[in-house]
């Protein structure tokens, strides 16, 4: 086999008839390696224990819980099968070895996973979106069947995708990318403004049933969900935008130290994931510290399913908002009076 080899700063590019394998330079290596370590240990521990504690709970067993351990799967094909693969590809290269093999099963679980995994980001921000939108029909939509399609198309297109990224033109395919992903970045945007703005349109009723009662738990709650929201979009922004600008401003050269870094920092996406989705709920920490404990008991309330639950809140909620606006309206016609 004939084997030419063209060096640069960020590495050398070694070619074997028509294939090119790009070798980065040792620093990169060992710093990549560090990272998709790091990522693999956090990430494989968050994802399962997401999903552990759907699974283990019947009070979390709700339709949003279940996108959540859904996407939890994806992310754990990212950290515990994708980053190793790399891990192992990028330790090769230490040796000079260019394994295609790794490569390649590392290309087809990496795409894969991470395109579901951008994909059901987008469903829970629809779902979300729903919730907070039409309360009063929001079961009406999201019933189960409708669940069950959405949930195979989350898992259909990124198969479809992940086998097509490996038989396609990388041009072809790095361009497709960059548009899909910016249609599940727009969904995801569009549904976050709607829920803001539907939350400052309630804020001064929010304001009133707090001076009113005495009670900030709606205050709190805002807030908390304005934060998580800004958290949510600014890490998927930054964990995706540096791979996205490669891919379509250099659709032809999907290699190199930077557009590596870039695949990195893409992938550690997964590893975040659960902590921002899960950490700020309650009663995902109280399921962790069981887990953690080896406390691996059915955890319920007794007589309450999850989505009994999450219709009984819904329905305080609803109370809540409506004694909140009677109470608005009382004030305004006895102000008019005076």
């Amino acid at each position: 086999m004939n084997l030419t080899a063209n060096y640069s700063a960020q590495g050398t590019v070694i070619s074997a008839g028509s294939v090119q394998c790009f070798l980065l330079q040792p620093q990169h290596i060992y710093g990549m390696m560090a990272v998709n370590i790091l990522s693999t240990v956090i990430g494989t521990v968050g994802n399962a224990l997401v999903i552990r504690t759907v699974l283990s709970s019947l009070s979390l067993r709700t339709t949003s819980n279940f996108w959540l351990m859904s996407m939890a799967v994806a992310d754990l094909f990212v950290t515990a099968l994708g980053q190793p693969l790399l891990s192992v590809f990028l330790g090769l290269q230490i040796r000079g070895v260019c394994n295609q093999t790794v490569s390649q099963a590392f290309r087809l679980i990496a795409n894969m996973s991470c395109s579901a995994s951008v994909l059901h980001l987008c469903f829970i921000s629809i779902d979300r979106c729903i919730v907070i939108l039409r309360p009063h029909d929001s079961r009406a939509i999201r019933t189960k069947q409708r669940f069950m399609i959405a949930l195979t198309v989350a898992w259909a297109l990124p198969g479809v995708y992940g086998v097509l990224r490996m038989t396609v033109s990388k041009t072809a395919t790095s361009y497709f990318t960059v548009f899909a992903v910016g249609l599940c970045y727009i969904a995801i945007i569009v549904c976050y403004t709607l829920i803001i703005l539907k939350i400052r349109n309630h804020g001064y009723t929010t304001r009133l049933f707090r001076n009113q009662t005495g009670r900030g738990a709606a205050a709190e709650a805002e807030r908390r969900v304005t934060i998580t929201i800004a958290i949510v979009v600014v890490i998927f922004t930054i964990c995706w935008f540096p791979i996205l600008y490669l891919r379509s401003a250099f659709a032809k050269e999907n290699f190199g130290a930077l557009y590596n870094w870039a695949r990195t920092l893409a992938l550690t996406n997964s590893s975040i994931n659960p902590w921002i989705y899960c950490y700020r709920i309650a009663e995902f920490r109280q399921a962790y510290r069981r887990l953690l404990r080896c406390q691996w008991k059915l955890a319920f309330r007794p007589g309450e399913s999850g989505e009994q639950r999450e219709m009984n809140t819904l329905s305080s909620d609803l109370e809540a908002k409506h004694q909140v606006s009677t109470i608005a309206t009382a004030q305004k016609d006895s102000s008019h009076s005076g």
